[in-house]
């Protein structure tokens, strides 16, 4: 699990071509618009184009392109292109999630352990 979460970062990280990166200790850059990565123990942005990065929590409001990768607990509200991974994942629509527990409002099913993926994502209810 471990290793996965390493390589859905680094993907998303080296997939952004102007990149900045900034440190968050404890959720308080929950307005600002990220490219390139956020790292922290617990890390909020308004939107994320490449990886947000934490050891407790993430938080954001859209993650456009990219990943959000947490050990504890990720949310965002829309994850339109990339995945998301934590011990508990939850998102209102997300591409794809891989988690203990995965909460998806727009997924094929709401709630789902392991993963759980956008039921658009296969062409089904388009």
């Amino acid at each position: 699990m471990k290793k996965l979460l390493v390589a859905i970062a680094l993907v998303a990280f080296a997939s952004t071509a102007s990149a900045d990166c900034t440190w968050d200790w404890w959720f308080k850059n929950g307005s600002k618009d990220i490219t390139g990565c956020a790292l922290g123990i617990a890390s909020a942005n308004k939107s994320v184009v490449g990886a947000q990065v934490s050891l407790c929590a993430n938080k954001a409001k859209e993650v456009k392109k990219g990943a959000q990768v947490a050990i504890g607990y990720s949310e965002v509200d829309t994850l339109a292109n990339g995945a998301q991974a934590g011990f508990i994942t939850k998102a209102r629509k997300a591409a794809l999630q891989f988690g203990l527990v995965c909460f998806n409002e727009g997924g094929f099913l709401p709630v789902f352990v392991f993963f759980n993926f956008d039921k658009t994502m296969f062409g089904a209810g388009k």
